[in-house]
């Protein structure tokens, strides 16, 4: 659902900086196969997310970013720093999956700075690259990133950073700084927060984008039905069809969380109740929630029951998710176990016939999957309970930036 609105980011892409190490990445990974006829993209890109981890750290003193404590304690230890693809340069235990290489490929994609296989930059993102960041990085020698292509072609080098290596350091750091260029800022907006050349929203992720800006000034701002609504009257207040649809698309959203966050805080409550009574059970959140949930509207849910289908794929599913949406409307709390139970063991049959998390047997839950304690919201927390993200806090996370 929140693809109708927010079409290239991730959950975790929320760093404008980590989308520049990313493009130069695959830049470098690129002219070290075509300069060395070395096949190794990834190795390369790894090494230089090490490099520019040292450089915005201990050169900017900007620690905003995946892998800071292994930077920091490499960096703090010793005059040299090594740059490798083996497990001890590493500034995370599996960089490969959980650094940029992991997180950021996709959405670089998705937003129009990288293609092919292999992944390689776009001809705007490659040309941008060397306008922009090559002559910083060569300073006054102006040799293309050649040196830079033959530190990341080897395999293991030590740099030291305070003396014989402080001028690549420091280019390093003069590119990754956290202010941006006025061409910087023009090629992020375009590709990052308005979606890029194939924006799949068709102009939607720019008005929310604009929407955003009016709760730049609101403290400790989160996601909640209330923030969402507000969005989605600013994005309504937009003359044209587009600022209707996005409002609808929001509204849609506002709705689904009001059913799903507490289905996953009830889900996680039940889990950590193991051989416990399931009429108990229900008591127990009774006690807590009240009667009935007027936060959960099951006549509007049944509006976007096409919304629900396209999501699972079946019909089934939505519908037993509109079943949930009416027994938890009506507090028969103990059915909306039942259910969830059920949804649970479709999702793992889905995901290759794996057992589902919980069962019930003679009356009685028997977990699978424990968790210690399961979070359950108050009846007064629940009117502003949220849980998933729907790329709405990406896209603000990276509007701001570029705001600043």
């Amino acid at each position: 659902m929140g693809r109708h609105v927010v079409g290239n980011l991730t959950t975790v892409s929320t760093s404008v900086r980590d989308f520049t190490v990313t493009m130069l990445g695959y830049y470098f990974a690129e002219r070290v196969a075509e300069e060395t006829a070395a096949s190794d993209d990834l190795n390369v890109f790894l090494r230089w997310e090490q490099l520019s981890a040292y450089a915005r750290g201990g050169g900017n003193n900007d620690w905003a970013f995946r892998g800071t404590e292994r930077t920091k304690n490499y960096w703090n230890s010793a005059d040299r720093v090594r740059l490798g693809a083996d497990s001890g340069s590493f500034i995370l235990s599996d960089q490969k999956t959980y650094g940029l290489w992991g997180l950021y490929s996709v959405p670089s994609r998705s937003s129009g700075l990288v293609e092919g296989s292999p992944t390689r930059l776009t001809a705007e993102a490659r040309q941008f690259v060397e306008e922009n960041y090559l002559p910083v990085l060569d300073g006054k020698s102006m040799a293309r990133g050649e040196g830079l292509v033959d530190i990341l072609g080897k395999r293991s080098v030590e740099l030291r950073p305070k003396d014989r290596d402080r001028v690549l350091f420091g280019s390093v750091a003069k590119v990754l700084r956290r202010k941006f260029s006025s061409a910087e800022r023009s090629l992020y907006v375009r590709h990052l927060i308005e979606g890029g050349p194939k924006d799949s929203t068709q102009g939607g992720q720019r008005l929310l984008a604009e929407a955003m800006k009016t709760t730049f000034d609101v403290k400790d701002w989160q996601l909640s039905p209330v923030v969402v609504s507000h969005l989605a009257k600013q994005c309504r207040a937009k003359s044209g069809d587009t600022g209707r649809k996005v409002a609808d698309y929001l509204e849609h959203i506002r709705l689904a969380e009001q059913l799903l966050a507490p289905c996953v805080s009830l889900f996680a409550y039940s889990l950590s109740s193991d051989n416990q009574r399931l009429d108990d059970v229900a008591v127990t959140i009774r006690k807590e929630w009240g009667p009935e949930l007027r936060s959960v509207d099951p006549k509007a849910l049944e509006a976007i029951e096409p919304e629900l289908i396209g999501a699972s794929g079946e019909r089934e599913s939505a519908r037993r998710w509109l079943t949930i949406a009416g027994d938890l409307a009506q507090g028969d709390y103990a059915k909306v176990i039942t259910q969830l139970i059920d949804q649970n063991r479709e999702v793992m049959v889905m995901r290759g016939g794996a057992a589902p998390w919980l069962e019930i047997r003679d009356g009685k839950l028997h977990v699978k999957l424990a968790v210690e304690t399961g979070y359950l919201p108050t009846k007064k927390d629940l009117p502003t309970h949220w849980i998933h993200s729907y790329f709405l806090d990406s896209l603000r996370t990276v509007t701001k930036e570029l705001e600043v």
